[in-house]
């Protein structure tokens, strides 16, 4: 064989070889996805003997930077229904949040929210919380996620309560729990709890609960069902109350069917 030919030979080897590791390099160098958005969309209506119209519709955004450093979450949600022209639910909630990596899963956040429930006989409530968060399970397809936290709420009810004011500003402690299984882009199972201690009144706990399962229809679009309950121990107060001061009931509990969208 020529010398020539050898020399080619070599050359070609080392192409290859730097072809090679190039394509390895790009492969691990592939960036982190920064933004992932969702939207859910639940519609019912029935005419005739019942005249009912209900929907539920939903969002999250979350944009992150490669190295995870720091992630920010939207979340909208609103449950909204009229029975007999008559409206019979009405239901806001809206969360911004803002989360830094410290080490190892620990990360510290500050989140800020909105809700209303006028038939629980809120009229709006503002929420300011700063924590800690601890995720000891962070794997692409499964989720665990402990918070805790010390909340500040300026409420507006829609009935006075004693002495005589619609107001009611209270400090308050959040313990949390989160897991997600995540079995593909448009499917996925999870569970939340959220525990909200009222420090200003040991009677006024607030307990939130939501189990959603998502069943894929294609590649982005999925099937959701979800289960919300909503529990407080000290509900406001009902309209002309009587003396003996008859309050909202303790519970709500929403369950919604509609689809997903991933993009």
């Amino acid at each position: 064989m020529s010398r020539n030919s050898l020399s080619s030979i070599g050359l070609l080897a080392l192409a290859t070889t730097f072809a090679a590791g190039g394509a390895q390099a790009q492969a691990q160098a592939k960036p982190v996805k920064t933004t992932s958005a969702s939207a859910d969309l639940g519609f019912v209506n029935a005419a005739g003997n019942s005249s009912v119209t209900a929907f539920n519709l939903g969002d999250k955004f979350v944009a992150q930077t490669q190295d995870k450093r720091l992630v920010f979450t939207q979340t909208f949600a609103m449950v909204y229904g009229r029975t007999d022209g008559e409206k019979s639910a009405e239901n806001y909630r809206a969360h911004l949040r803002l989360e830094h990596h410290l080490t190892d899963g620990l990360f510290v956040f500050g989140l800020t929210g909105w809700d209303r429930n006028v038939f629980a006989g809120i009229a709006r409530r503002f929420e300011e919380t700063v924590g800690l968060s601890w995720k000891p399970v962070a794997l692409p397809q499964d989720e665990l996620d402990f918070e805790a936290g010390l909340s500040l709420f300026q409420q507006r009810n829609t009935v006075a309560e004693p002495p005589g004011t619609f107001d009611n500003n209270y400090k308050a402690g959040r313990i949390g729990a989160s897991y997600k299984h995540i079995f593909s882009k448009s499917a996925f199972a999870s569970q939340s709890v959220d525990f909200l201690p009222n420090f200003d009144d040991a009677t006024d706990w607030r307990l939130n609960s939501e189990s959603a399962l998502v069943a894929p229809i294609s590649t982005a679009i999925g099937l959701k069902l979800a289960y919300v309950i909503r529990y407080d121990n000290l509900p406001g107060l009902k309209p002309a109350p009587n003396p003996t001061l008859e309050r909202f009931a303790k519970t709500d509990r929403f369950f919604t069917a509609g689809i997903s969208i991933s993009y």
